[in-house]
């Protein structure tokens, strides 16, 4: 049985420590054309010759300060192992909840753990009264993309940013209700 709840102190190391690294053969590839009078951005699944993995930074923000703070914060638990987090920040005055990291370890995939901390964190959000959730998206994140999608965001931009690296950024949104 998996139990979602806040996470005590102790669990934000544990949180932070998750390997969000993930896998993939496919990514979004931006095709940008600019014409007089016209800008056209056009995003395509490319598939790849073979399996890319693709690490991720660990977690930089410091999550003892966004617990004190009141973000949303939510671990997801099966016994006395952490199996995932979401961490969402609310951009004051703007009724806007941004999805800051949500991780799922990788032996606990494609199991509804992901699923079950997204449904609490919009749990989150309806009880602030927020208009929407927000997240941002490297273009090679494909099965974060995918699920996102599914789980009824939608494409609101891009830009060429991410972890202080020149790469593309899928913006996502999802109204909540």
């Amino acid at each position: 049985m998996i139990y979602i709840r806040r996470p005590t102190l102790h669990d934000l190391n544990e949180c932070a420590r998750l390997d969000a690294s993930f896998s993939t053969q496919k990514v979004w590839q931006m095709n940008l054309q600019s014409t007089a009078g016209r800008i056209q951005v056009q995003f395509n699944l490319v598939h790849l010759p073979r399996t890319m993995t693709v690490p991720t930074p660990p977690e930089d923000r410091d999550l003892t300060k966004a617990w004190q703070r009141g973000d949303g914060i939510y671990a997801a638990r099966r016994g006395k192992k952490i199996l995932g987090y979401i961490h969402i920040m609310l951009h004051e005055g703007e009724k806007i909840g941004a999805i800051r990291r949500h991780v799922v370890a990788p032996e606990f995939r494609h199991q509804g753990v992901g699923t079950a901390l997204l449904a609490r964190g919009m749990e989150w959000a309806r009880d602030r009264h927020l208009r929407s959730l927000e997240i941002d998206l490297s273009t090679k994140n494909h099965p974060a993309i995918e699920f996102y999608l599914n789980n009824g965001f939608v494409f609101t931009g891009f830009s060429e940013r991410l972890w202080g690296r020149q790469e593309i950024v899928i913006h996502l949104a999802r109204v909540v209700r």
